[in-house]
């Protein structure tokens, strides 16, 4: 598709817009998402200030591994279901009864056992991207603030990490992140799982 001409030419398809989207958190469509982040991706620096004698450039190069940023959702808290009773509920499923302290592999069991998928959307609520955030679980839960002088909804806010993310665009699955074995079988499978590509 050419963009030429794009803001003076009639469109043929609408651009993306912000607003159409949709959110799963363990298969279940949450109505209640009003904001969402899509999944974000540093690319570490390497030797960035680190000089060879006599030059005055840095051999500056890509990292091999990229880190996965947090990303953050904001829910509409309705009456019912009551998103903070469920969020509050789950972090008393992840402490064993001993809040504050929490089993790790429990708030993640607890909260997105199966991924959290955002899916953005075209007119005709077709998906026309497909993220699914793998290992989510949540790192800040902001369960909003009250105000005598608004008429706003009350909101909840989350932040998510994950361990990898799956990107499903244009008919076809762009990334799929690898699936490491406790064990590499071969010394080409141990530089893949150690990031060593050169």
């Amino acid at each position: 598709m050419t963009t030429s001409g794009f803001w003076t030419a009639a469109p043929t398809v609408d651009p993306a817009r912000q607003f159409r989207f949709k959110v799963y958190i363990n298969g279940e469509f949450a109505w209640w998402a009003k904001t969402c982040d899509k999944p974000k991706i540093n690319i570490p620096v390497l030797a960035k200030d680190e000089y060879y004698l006599g030059s005055a450039l840095p051999d500056t190069k890509p990292g091999e591994i990229v880190d996965f940023q947090p990303i953050t959702m904001t829910f509409i808290d309705p009456v019912e279901p009551s998103i903070a009773k469920s969020i509050l509920s789950k972090l008393r499923g992840a402490s064993g009864g001993n809040f504050p302290r929490i089993n790790p592999s429990a708030l993640k069991e607890g909260f997105a056992p199966t991924g959290v998928v955002i899916q953005q959307i075209n007119e005709q609520g077709v998906a026309i991207e497909t993220w699914t955030l793998n290992g989510a679980f949540p790192t800040s839960i902001d369960f909003g603030s009250l105000d005598y002088g608004s008429d706003d909804f009350t909101t909840i806010t989350i932040t998510w990490e994950y361990t990898s993310f799956r990107a499903f665009a244009a008919g076809e699955e762009i990334i799929i992140p690898q699936t490491p074995r406790s064990t590499p079988t071969s010394e080409d499978e141990a530089k893949k799982l150690d990031g060593s590509y050169t």
